[in-house]
């Protein structure tokens, strides 16, 4: 067992060093709600994020992948999300039995989360100068003064906080000035070119390369224990995404933080990650070592995913696909999930759930067959 990882499945428990273990998400089931039924988005989900590790979890549309990277830093929509059951540990810290003023004091700041489109998550009327800036304020007044005395709904405000006559003084427009030295230091962090100049320019101004470094840059101000990266890089060109990607990995050991990387593209989790989660159904089907998993996959759709990727040479070959479609998330099958599109599945994998196993030190699989 790596020392990343922590499962308890199906009454399989494995030792791992808890020291190492930055989030630990214990048995976490998460449904929607609705008036034509219940859809399962996670289903006992377990999986350990270690520390200074960057683990992507992959998978097709609708898996659960952006459901468990929300559940993480507690942004799930309720109603019509509702936790079913399970643990999301943060250094030990259940943070699914805080109080929303409580999770405020990590969100952010202990864990941090990068959207999918960058130009949707900047304010289109202040400058990334403000902006950055207002991520610093807010990191500064949480560690100068208690949270629920600065954002309390229920409680006045005894004394005005430095984020209060920070915010005040910028209108948000041109208070940043104490912050300008963090914020250029901030943004040459995200390797961006003439630092001084780009922070007064506003979001629209900017590539979506630009943006994304600056979304980067606002999470990373915060000095995270935890990145959350959602679909980082899939609005932006291929060459731009390699820069990104790496840059992330590199600023991983100038940081000291971890990162969970959210994709559906094998390839670009290939390129980065440390370990792999292989989400179906709302299910993790296989976990382990990157390069183990892509050298020796084991589970049919791993394999299936790996085999749908294009090779480098020109061939008369046809694309690889996946038979079959994922089933009503509102009805759970027995058995495996996938057992109804594997190529290899027999009669019990259409009986009996599988849990994830123990096959090397590096991989596990939740697979009957292997």
């Amino acid at each position: 067992m790596p020392s990343n990882l922590a499962y308890k499945q199906g009454g399989l428990e494995t030792e791992a060093s808890e020291k190492d273990i930055i989030v630990d998400v214990k048995d976490l089931s998460v449904v929607y709600r609705s008036s034509l039924g219940n859809v399962r988005a996670l289903d006992n989900v377990n999986i350990g994020i270690g520390e200074n590790k960057l683990v992507a979890v992959v998978g097709e549309s609708g898996c659960g992948k952006s459901t468990l990277a929300l559940s993480i830093i507690r942004l799930l929509p309720t109603p019509p999300a509702e936790i079913e059951s399970g643990k999301i540990l943060l250094k030990g810290i259940d943070l699914l039995e805080l109080e929303e003023n409580e999770i405020r004091k990590y969100r952010g700041t202990e864990i941090a989360m990068i959207f999918q489109e960058p130009l949707s998550s900047l304010n289109p009327v202040y400058t990334v100068g403000e902006q950055v800036a207002e991520a610093i304020g807010v990191r500064e007044s949480r560690i100068q003064r208690p949270l629920d005395r600065v954002y309390s709904y229920d409680k006045p405000v005894v004394k005005a906080s430095p984020w209060r006559r920070f915010s005040s003084k910028l209108g948000i427009r041109r208070g940043y000035s104490e912050y300008a030295d963090e914020v250029i230091e901030t943004l040459n962090l995200v390797r961006i070119p003439d630092s001084e100049h780009v922070l007064n320019r506003y979001p629209f101004e900017l590539s979506g390369g630009m943006r994304q470094r600056i979304m980067i840059a606002m999470a990373l101000s915060e000095r995270p224990s935890l990145l959350i990266a959602d679909e980082p890089t899939s609005a932006i060109d291929v060459t731009t995404q390699a820069q990104v990607l790496k840059l992330m990995k590199n600023l991983m050991d100038e940081i000291k933080t971890s990162i969970l990387l959210i994709t559906h593209d094998l390839a670009v989790a290939s390129q980065v990650a440390d370990e792999l989660a292989v989400m179906y159904a709302g299910d993790i089907v296989e976990f382990g070592d990157i390069y183990e998993i892509f050298s020796e996959p084991l589970h049919f759709y791993t394999k299936g995913l790996l085999s749908c990727i294009p090779s480098n040479f020109k061939d008369d070959q046809k694309l690889q696909s996946i038979p079959g479609t994922v089933f009503d998330l509102r009805t759970i099958p027995t058995g495996c999930k996938f057992a109804p599109r594997c190529p290899g599945a027999k009669s019990i994998c259409h009986k009996k759930r599988q849990v994830l196993r123990e096959v090397s030190p590096s991989h596990y699989v939740a697979c009957e067959l292997t």
